[in-house]
């Protein structure tokens, strides 16, 4: 299979490898985002020690661990020796290290660490005492983000200031997306793309043969399939209680997006859910907003929730709330609703989509006149209407005189002059003496829209562009 994507991951990890002295690089990500096709495709044509840890005991681990590393010293030979302890076979790395460059990985390094809690504080006197003065290249893998941050790179980690490079995987773009579906047209990737959250594992059971609602019906409606259950095996690998988090990750998919409306829709302890809300954070699976305007403040009011991995929010919207009707098979009858409401599901990774192109443009003066200095959502108070508005895109310039605007319409249909016309009302919320406006849309703007957007020089883009 084509390997697809990471490009910048690939040519950071040669560029290290190049400088022929001890390097250590951290790798991690959420799971199934393509941590080991990255560190297989760097090691093409390479020797390594590739070791994967597993939930099982120290002992397992190490016999596994001392089976990789005698493949290394002589592939020839199957060996059934073992080490007769992690300290003996760091020991052993090491010795190999100042004969010849030892590429050393070991992924899945927090099942390692759950089996023998001293083994960071033995590497880094291993790193300290013997790996820094050879040539070895060390690579720690993980798909626990909180333990890599907390336990691998956090301040009280045994492991700490020693990692030369670091790299947390994000999910593919559109672009990327494109590349694994040659055969989609662009919409159709970003549909798909937006659906499954860009994770490669999920883009690797799409077929770009047949339509992208014909997919659905095969991964995320089929009772064989892993996306049908994808979700819930996530929780339980990665969280206890997994009940109460996806009670909380459907009160967020159903509305409530305020701490205290989210424990109560969930049947929480307000005093509870701020802990469970932090580990989804660190989960990557829910993420905390707050109005671009306020996004200096250490603490805000108006703080809200929001499910930000597409795959869960994908699957809370439309799959969980049907799973009875699915299960009788009516997965027919499922993939009409997801077909009526595709549209409005796809509006915050269009939202997202047209932030992302502003930051890519930012060194473009025909579309960006000034630096930004933060770019984001933003929600408040219409003292005139006396009601709540919010505004897909705002931005704020360096020196604080200059608001950019924009709002964003996923809509099979041309963005009218009343759109434009709310927009410039609203930016007169701000007092900024220059204003900048911009209007993204799937399929185009009307011709009344482009006359008012020449007169008041609002940039018009549409997703063709993107």
């Amino acid at each position: 299979m084509k390997f697809v994507g990471r490009k910048k991951e690939l040519a950071s990890l040669y560029q290290h490898y190049e400088t022929n002295k001890f390097q250590f690089a951290v790798i991690y990500s959420r799971r199934r985002i393509g941590k080991t096709a990255l560190i297989n495709e760097f090691l093409k044509d390479k020797k390594a020690i590739y070791f994967t840890a597993t939930e099982e005991n120290k002992e397992d681990n190490l016999r596994r661990f001392s089976a990789a590393i005698n493949y290394f010293m002589d592939p020839d030979i199957i060996s059934e020796s073992s080490f007769s302890s992690f300290e003996a076979a760091f020991r052993q790395i090491a010795e190999l290290a100042k004969k010849e460059r030892v590429i050393l990985v070991i992924d899945e390094y927090p099942y390692l660490a759950q089996a023998y809690p001293a083994v960071s504080s033995m590497l880094q006197s291993y790193i300290d005492q013997e790996y820094s003065n050879t040539n070895m290249f060390l690579i720690l893998c993980g798909s626990s983000i909180s333990f890599m941050e907390y336990q691998v790179l956090g301040y009280k980690s045994p492991l700490y200031g020693r990692r030369t490079v670091q790299y947390k995987l994000k999910p593919f773009t559109l672009k990327e997306a494109q590349e694994m579906l040659p055969h989609y047209s662009k919409k159709e990737a970003f549909e798909i793309n937006s659906i499954v959250g860009g994770i490669p594992k999920y883009l690797n059971m799409i077929s770009d043969q047949v339509p992208v609602i014909e997919n659905i019906k095969a991964t995320f409606l089929n009772l064989d399939s892993l996306l049908f259950e994808e979700p819930n095996n996530l929780l339980k690998q990665e969280l206890r209680d997994p009940s109460t988090y996806n009670s909380i990750i459907n009160a967020i998919a159903n509305g409530a997006s305020k701490m205290n409306q989210i424990a109560t829709t969930a049947k929480v302890a307000s005093g509870a859910v701020s802990t469970y809300l932090k580990n989804l954070i660190d989960l990557d699976i829910v993420s905390k907003k707050v109005p671009v305007t306020e996004m200096d403040k250490p603490k805000s009011k108006k703080t809200i929730y929001v499910i930000s991995d597409g795959m869960f929010r994908f699957w809370y919207t439309f799959v969980g709330k049907n799973i009875s009707l699915i299960e009788a098979g009516y997965a027919d009858l499922v993939a009409k609703q997801i077909e009526q409401g595709l549209s409005n599901f796809l509006g915050p990774s269009f939202e997202q989509l047209s932030q992302e192109y502003l930051w890519q443009h930012m060194m473009d003066k025909e579309i960006v006149p000034e630096y930004f200095r933060r770019l984001g959502y933003w929600w408040g108070t219409d003292k005139k209407a006396k009601k709540q508005v919010e505004m897909d895109i705002v931005g704020i310039s360096i020196d604080n005189l200059a608001g950019f605007f924009g709002e964003c319409k996923w809509k099979n249909e041309p963005i009218s002059k009343s759109i434009l016309e709310t927009l410039i009302y609203r930016s007169s919320l701000f007092t900024y003496p220059k204003k900048y406006y911009y209007l993204f849309s799937a399929v185009g703007f009307t011709d009344e829209c482009k006359k008012l957007a020449k007169k008041v020089n609002c940039h018009l883009i549409s997703f063709s562009e993107m």
